[in-house]
């Protein structure tokens, strides 16, 4: 027996038809409300110029420059991470992508969009910007050294990025903290970490009470002959390092490459402390702190070697006169730890020199050389023998 469908049957399937599609829609609003967005919004905007927020997953660009001299600031590490969280309510973290590279001549960076986002139940949280150049304040994109305040002038493209000079009395302990503990910020900030761990142990880096003329490192070693014995042909900006102020018992100076990475810099200290057993405490620092140190004993009383990724580091001491002296050359500036052990050699003989002899900035060439002290040979320029040098 055959029953025809009625207005009440044809209503009653159009009704269950409705349901069904409301409960899909229920159960894919479910989903999706499960599924949260995978990247939160950006706390800093697109653009200098607008309020429009950026992306977290970038991607980000803009320019370093000097605070105080408005000039580009080339060779600056710049590190980018981006944050992951898991978890609903409850969040934490659960995984961070870091990439790393350098401003270029004329302190400018890129970093290319975030290429891969977490699966599951991961979120982009966060996104972050560390700038360090040594002789600089680090510069992060979510807070201020000064206070630890909250940034808000950092932008996803088109950034200004102004360095302050790290200026005397700051503490190294608070700024290494600051700029965090990544592996390519660590090793930029290696020179700094000595006197972070002096600042640690309450050992003063210099004596209390300092009388008499500042010291003056200026002619132990000039551009010219930094680059007669490396063949570099760029010039140098010639400056003192930041991280220590000049005193009576220590200067320093240090050859920055023109429009190159720190990897073509090079740069000296010398410590001339009043006693034999400030002198010593100062090197048995220096052992201790100079990566990978390996003891050589090539100049002075005691020497050593070091090797920090892109730079190469040589530290001696001369107990008799009270010195000990401290440099430090890219690998891409000087070819071997050879090349920098000559350079050292040349100017722990000028720092041997007794205080009040002005050492020339530019030494004149004598006119006709003696017969006993041969010419260096071309292919070596540096291979000097100062009168007086002790082994």
């Amino acid at each position: 027996m055959r029953y025809k469908r009625g207005p009440h049957t044809n209503r009653t399937m159009k009704i269950s038809r409705v349901f069904q599609q409301i409960k899909a829609l229920a159960t894919m609003c479910t989903v999706a409300s499960a599924c949260a967005a995978p990247v939160a919004g950006a706390p800093f905007a697109a653009r200098p110029d607008t309020v429009e927020p950026g992306d977290l997953t970038g991607p980000f660009d803009g320019q370093v420059k000097d605070a105080a001299t408005g000039r580009p600031v080339a060779g600056a590490t710049v590190v980018a991470s981006w944050g992951f969280e898991v978890g609903r309510g409850l969040t934490a973290p659960a995984a961070a992508t870091v990439l790393t590279t350098e401003t270029d001549a004329d302190g400018r960076y890129r970093v290319p969009r975030l290429s891969a986002l977490q699966g599951g139940r991961t979120r982009l949280e966060r996104f972050t910007l560390v700038v360090y150049k040594p002789g600089y304040v680090a510069w992060r994109s979510d807070r201020r050294f000064e206070d630890l305040s909250l940034r808000h002038d950092f932008a996803q493209t088109r950034c200004e990025i102004k360095l302050e000079p790290f200026a005397a009395g700051m503490s190294h302990v608070r700024h290494v903290r600051f700029a965090g503990g990544g592996g390519a910020i660590r090793r930029a900030m290696s020179g700094e970490f000595l006197q972070a761990s002096l600042e640690l142990s309450g050992a003063p880096v210099e004596p209390a009470k300092q009388t008499g003329p500042l010291y003056d490192a200026s002619g132990l070693l000039s551009s010219d002959e930094l680059k007669a014995a490396t063949g570099y042909p760029g010039e140098f900006t010639v400056e003192r390092l930041a991280d220590l102020p000049q005193t009576p018992s220590y200067d320093s100076k240090h050859f920055r490459a023109d429009g190159k990475p720190e990897s073509f810099d090079a740069a000296i200290r010398v410590w001339r402390p009043a006693t034999v057993e400030e002198a010593e405490a100062r090197y048995a620092r220096l052992q201790k702190e100079v990566p990978h140190a390996e003891t050589k004993d090539e100049l002075g009383s005691a020497s050593l070697r070091g090797y920090d990724g892109k730079i190469l580091g040589v530290a001696a001491i001369d107990r008799e006169h009270k010195t000990v002296i401290e440099l430090t050359c890219g690998v891409d500036l000087c070819r071997d730890a050879d090349q920098a052990v000559g350079l050292a050699r040349r100017v722990l003989a000028r720092a041997l020199r007794p205080t009040g002899e002005a050492p020339a900035e530019e030494p004149k060439k004598e006119e006709e050389p003696k017969k006993e002290e041969p010419a260096p040979d071309e292919e070596k320029p540096f291979q000097l023998r100062p009168p007086g040098l002790r082994r």
